[in-house]
């Protein structure tokens, strides 16, 4: 039971890892998506728990960063009101000939920008 365990802890950190990495060059939350993979490699291998506390720490840092200054922090909303605003349109006329617009993207663009403006 331990073993059938570990290999599909492996097998989901190994595809969410896989989805994270393919989202930083296409849409989405990719860095949330391997942090997740690490969360549940973590449970497992004592080098992605060392690897989450790491990113953990960094993401801390990065937060500690971007809060640091107001025209940061309203660029940052700026950005995502405007990310939410193009998923709202892409969602609404998924039918346009504009390369990579669909509605699946402006929903993963809607999403994106939740996650950004509650962080």
């Amino acid at each position: 039971m331990r073993l059938a365990k570990r290999f599909a802890v492996t097998i989901v950190g190994v595809v969410l890892l896989a989805a994270g990495a393919a989202m930083m060059v296409l849409p989405g939350p990719g860095i949330l998506v391997i942090v997740a993979g690490l969360a549940v490699l973590a449970t497992e291998y004592v080098w992605a728990r060392s690897l989450l506390d790491r990113a953990r720490t960094q993401a801390e840092k990065a937060q500690e960063a971007a809060v640091a200054s107001r025209w940061r922090t309203a660029g940052t909303v700026l950005f995502a009101v405007g990310m939410l605003a193009l998923g709202i349109v892409m969602l609404a006329l998924p039918d346009l000939d504009v390369p990579l617009w669909s509605g699946l993207t402006g929903g993963i663009l809607g999403v994106t920008a939740l996650i950004l403006l509650t962080t």
